[in-house]
């Protein structure tokens, strides 16, 4: 296994974990409970939006496939950070066709 594999899958998981905790506390808590803070309150609005119009499942699919016909670092980086928002947020019919195909890739690396 390699340190890419090894950084990859820290990345998926620390975004997954992120992901799965601020939905729970933030996204799926009501509106007054964070108190008018101004920055959580776009945080949760942006999950959301990205929720609800499925992007977090496209930029999972966009970048798994950039990452299986281009490769390089960065694009398995930002494949394995959408595909953890997508499957945490909701958006898992595409999100895991781009868990897929970068996975693909990912074994190549």
């Amino acid at each position: 296994m390699s340190r890419n594999t090894i950084l990859t899958a820290l990345v998926f998981a620390l975004t997954y974990v992120g992901s799965f905790y601020f939905r729970i506390y933030v996204v799926d808590t009501p509106v007054s409970g964070s108190g008018g803070n101004v920055l959580l309150m776009a945080a949760r609005q942006a999950v959301l939006w990205g929720q609800l119009s499925g992007a977090w499942g496209l930029g999972s699919l966009g970048a798994g496939l950039l990452a299986l016909f281009f490769g390089g670092r960065g694009l398995v980086l930002l494949w394995s950070f959408f595909t953890a928002m997508a499957l945490c947020n909701y958006n898992v019919d595409i999100g895991a066709i781009g868990f897929v195909l970068g996975f693909l890739r990912l074994v190549r690396f």
